[in-house]
């Protein structure tokens, strides 16, 4: 015991004798621990606790500090220049110097500062403050803006070496040289001086200073860390250099646990890292890498040693892996979140995806590279513009991380936000629509869009509706609307739109299934052509068929889609799906008419604008404007044109329909064709009078197609200027001249159950000349049978035809003592022709007796013209 204790004393002394300079300023001062000296005031301690030169004139700054530095000696250190050193702007750095005047200086320094490219370390030797080069470094290692981490050595016999490189990565051989003029000893000084200009008086950074002994190396290599590189390929690092063959020699290496084993292992060129290559890829998960008899350069070799690693496996995103989840396009008014826009992916694969792979963009943007992020299996992550991150990340629990769209980039009314990989293969887009909010109001602003069922990635719209948390949004979370109900919903083709006379682009609600979708046995087209391949596209809900042949001109095909076809849920179609094809033709002047129009709706209505084809021709929307000129609220006259964008055909003797939200024309009248319903931005349709035109322009061509005055006085004198609201003008023939007032009336509610008869032919509409007899009015049977409602005689059909258009009816059942017992119509606008049904009720609800009962009808027009009709009919009971 006693040797051990006079031991331990020993290398105290040595330490004493052979005492460190150290300091990394973390005591926020240089006035003690230890004592530096010099040019104090020109140096100060900054925020990041580095020395900084602080200087408020140019010139030359010194600063210095006293300590042991022995003739075997290891000096570390780092310094930062924020400027390409040059003979104006140079550093040198005192290893050793025994005068703190360095004009008159024996030592040793360290220099940097020349013009170009070729700046290199530089050991001199200075001798009574004359300097002599001994060694040049790395030539360009501190040209520019030099960050550099420096480790000097020196032995008793005067053998110089010094590694560098920039700060965090391995260091490197700069010079060796030998030189023995003046050793070490106590009390010798180290420090820096600075000769600078104004505009760099604060650009030299000094830290982590420590200079000790250079003792003799008895340590075996420490194993310091392993770290995954990919998946076959493990990285160890050791604190010093190795030895080229215990390093490169696999059973020194061992995965604890793992089925994987070493293959070969190869030092790399910092000697101090171990490539090990492994026998089986690595999975997600925890490992320990052993090492055992690793050798540095002196031989000393380590026994078992251990590292920790995680791994986690990245794989590359593929269709719908990552979706678009939720949507904030309109954040104002604000709800409960932040009044910024953001966006939310959700990752429904088993996979970690690094969205760094990513690429986002909008309808009119470019692609645009996606922050990294490593996105886990079941995670959400919301994407905000870089100014909005902090603000929302305040708000939210989720992770938020910047978005490369811009602080404005999604539309409140509707845009496409497209995700891509890195060769521009679509992982999830969502065409996503205002008109998507499932609860009133909420389309206003405040409240996102959620998606309901992750897990049914192929469903569009009916897939989306309206947040239902309190806040308008859940960014980073399960949604409200959240559902993992299977899909079973069938797609359905949207359109099928010619690109050329030999390809055609098929769009479906969803996306389809790839296999089914590329069958060729799937479609159809009649006149027979042979259709050559059916591509899927990579949206998955298009599909592009090129054809053997191509179509020929004035022939409508009819192109016809089994059921064989399936969407990504295995749902198939519900049934043939069949649409018309052809190439389109220029039109001339009256080939399309204007055949309705509402331009003063109901409240809460929306203007529309229905088109007729009076032509045997096929015509592409596109190549349309919709124009309008009308006197504006200040008595001038105003003009405004809007293209239309719908990318379709009109068929011949067809009736398609322009409004602003093709969902409103739909719950507001019945019975119509909702597929000739077409979204689209109209131009101002004034409630008293206009001037509306449809206009075809195809290279530099303009034609007028058709133009309309319209004017409220148009419609039937029946109605009040009130009563107009709501009420379509209608045209009575599409023979007629567009702008004779008698071509125009009011359209009658009973074909749509609104006034109006949008995709469909005209309520009011010219009849052939019939005579003037009781025949406006016919039953197929005069009598019914209703309460035993067995499908025979259960209605009373009432066929009519009014003698000319703009004709109001009053129809009464009355019972054999002349007492009304049903109003079927009370003086209301009917149409040219129609069928009404009376199921034997009263107006009580009740069913009549059997008996006589009298059809009474009354016809009226504008012009005084009054006609009335009788029929006797009979409800029987057959039992």
């Amino acid at each position: 015991m006693r040797y051990i204790v006079l031991f331990l004393v020993a290398i105290c002394v040595s330490q004493n004798l052979f005492g460190q300079i150290i300091d990394d300023f973390s005591d926020g001062n240089f006035s003690s621990n230890p004592i530096w000296t010099g040019d104090q005031s020109n140096f100060q301690i900054n925020a990041a606790q580095e020395l900084q030169l602080n200087a408020t004139a140019p010139g030359t700054a010194t600063l210095l500090t006293q300590g042991n530095i022995p003739d075997s000696a290891v000096w570390d250190f780092y310094f930062k220049l924020a400027f390409a050193p040059s003979g104006s702007n140079r550093l040198s750095i005192v290893l050793m110097s025994d005068n703190a005047d360095l004009s008159l200086a024996n030592g040793y320094t360290l220099e940097m500062g020349e013009t170009g490219a070729n700046d290199a370390l530089k050991l001199n030797r200075l001798d009574a403050g004359v300097k002599t080069l001994l060694a040049t470094g790395t030539l360009g290692l501190v040209a520019t803006n030099p960050a550099i981490d420096v480790r000097v050595k020196r032995n008793v016999a005067g053998d110089w070496s010094i590694e560098a490189a920039p700060t965090g990565t391995a260091l490197l051989p700069q010079l060796s040289v030998n030189d023995n003029t003046f050793s070490g000893g106590n009390n010798l000084l180290f420090g820096f001086s600075c000769v600078f200009t104004i505009s760099n008086s604060t650009g030299y950074y000094f830290d982590n200073i420590n200079i000790q002994p250079n003792q003799p190396d008895v340590a075996a290599p420490v194993l310091n860390s392993a770290m995954a590189i990919n998946t076959t390929t493990i990285e160890v690092l050791f604190d010093e250099d190795l030895d080229l063959n215990s390093a490169q020699n696999p059973a020194n290496y061992t995965l604890v646990g793992a089925t994987n084993t070493i293959q070969s292992a190869t030092l790399l060129t910092n000697l101090k890292t171990v490539s090990l290559t492994l026998s089986t890829p690595l999975a997600t998960g925890a490992y320990t890498v052993q090492t055992n008899n690793v050798k540095d350069l002196l031989g000393n070799a380590s026994n078992v040693q251990t590292a920790a690693f995680q791994y986690l496996l990245i794989e590359a995103a593929a269709q719908y892996d990552v979706i678009i989840n939720e949507i904030m396009a309109d954040p104002d008014p604000v709800i409960g979140l932040p009044n910024v826009e953001w966006l939310e992916l959700f990752n429904m694969s088993a996979k970690n995806i690094d969205l760094g792979t990513l690429f986002i963009r909008d309808a009119t943007g470019t692609p645009k590279v996606l922050s990294q992020y490593i996105l886990p299996p079941g995670g959400y992550v919301v994407l905000t513009a870089a100014s909005n991150v902090a603000t929302l990340q305040a708000a939210v629990s989720g992770v938020v991380i910047e978005s490369p769209l811009s602080t404005s980039a999604l539309n409140n009314d509707g845009d496409l936000i497209v995700l891509t990989n890195a060769n521009g293969d679509i992982i999830n887009q969502v065409p996503y629509s205002v008109s998507w909010h499932t609860d009133s109001g909420k389309d206003d602003g405040g409240w996102s869009l959620e998606r309901g069922n992750p897990f049914a990635p192929c469903q569009g719209s009916n897939n989306w509706g309206s947040c239902e948390a309190d806040l308008g949004g859940t960014p980073g979370q399960q949604n409200s609307t959240f559902s993992n109900t299977p899909d079973d919903v069938a797609p359905e083709l949207i359109d099928a739109y010619l690109e050329s006379s030999t390809e055609i682009t098929l769009t479906f609600s969803e996306g389809l299934d790839v296999v089914t979708a590329e069958n060729l046995g799937a479609y159809t087209l009649t006149p027979t052509l042979q259709i050559a391949s059916a591509t899927l596209q990579q949206d998955g809900t298009m599909v592009t068929l090129t054809l053997a042949q191509p179509l020929a001109l004035s022939t409508i095909y009819t192109l016809e889609i089994d059921e064989t076809v399936t969407d990504c849920s295995g749902n198939p179609l519900p049934e043939v799906q069949t649409d018309q094809l052809g190439i389109p033709e220029d039109p001339i002047a009256n080939d399309i008419v204007i055949n309705e129009i509402m331009f003063n709706p109901a409240t809460g209505g929306l203007d529309y604008i229905e088109f007729y084809n009076r032509s045997e021709k096929l015509f592409n929307w596109t190549e349309f404007f919709i124009w309008s000129r009308y006197v504006d609220s200040d008595g001038d006259t105003a003009t405004q044109i809007e293209p239309i964008v719908a990318n379709r055909l009109m068929s011949p003797r067809a009736y398609d329909v322009f409004t602003e939200n093709a969902d409103d024309i739909n719950l507001r009248f019945k019975n119509i064709n909702p597929t000739a319903v077409i979204s689209q931005s109209l131009p101002t349709f004034p409630d008293d009078a206009g001037n509306v035109r449809l206009i075809w322009i195809k290279g530099g061509v303009s034609i007028t197609i058709d133009s309309f005055y319209y004017f409220d006085d148009y419609h039937n004198a029946l109605f009040s200027v009130t009563e107009r609201n709501g009420v379509a003008l209608e045209r009575l023939s599409a023979e007629l001249p567009s702008n004779a007032p008698s071509t125009w009336t009011s359209a009658a509610t009973y074909v749509t159950g609104a006034a109006g008869t949008p995709t469909l032919p005209n309520s009011q509409k010219l009849n052939p000349t019939d005579p003037v007899t009781d025949e406006l009015v016919t039953l197929p049977s005069s009598r019914i049978s209703p309460a035993e409602i067995d499908g025979r005689e259960d209605f009373l059909e009432i066929h009519y035809k009014t003698p000319k258009e703009g004709y109001a009816a009053t129809i009464t059942i009355f019972d054999a003592d002349g007492v009304p017992v049903k109003k079927i119509v009370r003086q209301e606008l009917i149409g040219t022709e129609g069928v009404l049904l009376w199921d034997g009720d009263q107006d009580g609800g009740i069913r009549v007796k059997p008996g006589i009962y009298i059809l009474f009808v009354e016809m009226f027009e504008p012009g005084g013209d009054v006609r009335h009709i009788k029929k006797l009919i009979s409800v029987v009971s057959k039992f």
